[in-house]
């Protein structure tokens, strides 16, 4: 009998110690757990944080020193477009360039300088700010934007959904032709003097001679 009580009291011990030991290795697990969750956390959270500063695009200041920082000037604000447009097409880099530099004497025309438009995109809506170039017309007038990124944007707009330029969507979209010396053929609603196609075309080749387009 007393052999019986013995070996249960070394029993109950033996359990009483396991519980005991198991305890302690579930709380030291657990707390281990909740370390590596909260070191998770925060290594999930710094990816978070690097990815947003990756992704988030300001809206970049339009420099026009010179020639180099127009082109440069122009493309960061492309850049920034597509970059913060989910339904935007692409269009030609060096034909929306090589326009910009025609369009605003290289950034540094009034219409570019007082209202930020590189394009000499008119508007017929005279309730619209806009400025008046120097024949005083009287339907329409040359539109000011907020910033130069404002007229690139619109300038895209235009050509991806003008009425006027179906021919230069079929040849871009439809049969896949993005070589600028073919699509500037294409705005002849862009062009008032005949020989607008011709000094485009010289401005791209010198943007191929002489300049980077990062």
């Amino acid at each position: 009998m007393k052999q019986k009580i013995k070996t249960i009291l070394q029993t109950l011990m033996a359990v009483t110690v396991i519980l005991f030991v198991s305890g302690i290795w579930y709380v030291v697990s657990a707390e281990k757990t909740e370390a590596l969750h909260a070191k998770q956390e925060i290594e999930i959270q710094e990816v978070v944080d690097t990815l947003e500063a990756i992704t988030t695009h300001t809206l970049p200041n339009f420099e026009r020193a010179n020639n180099q920082t127009f082109i440069d000037s122009t493309i960061a604000c492309v850049n920034y477009i597509y970059n913060n447009t989910s339904d935007v097409y692409p269009v030609n880099l060096e034909l929306l360039v090589a326009q910009a530099a025609l369009e605003s004497a290289w950034g540094n025309s009034r219409f570019a300088l007082e209202g930020r438009n590189l394009f000499g995109i008119r508007t017929y809506d005279l309730r619209e700010p806009h400025m008046l170039p120097s024949n005083n017309p009287k339907k329409w007038g040359v539109k000011v934007y907020m910033h130069e990124c404002d007229s690139v944007q619109h300038y895209i707009n235009i050509l991806n959904n003008g009425t006027k330029f179906e021919e230069y969507r079929k040849l871009k979209h439809e049969q896949d032709i993005n070589d600028p010396m073919k699509l500037v053929l294409t705005l002849d609603a862009y062009a008032s003097d005949e020989k607008y196609f011709g000094k485009v075309i010289r401005i791209i080749k010198m943007l191929r001679e002489d300049y980077t387009l990062n």
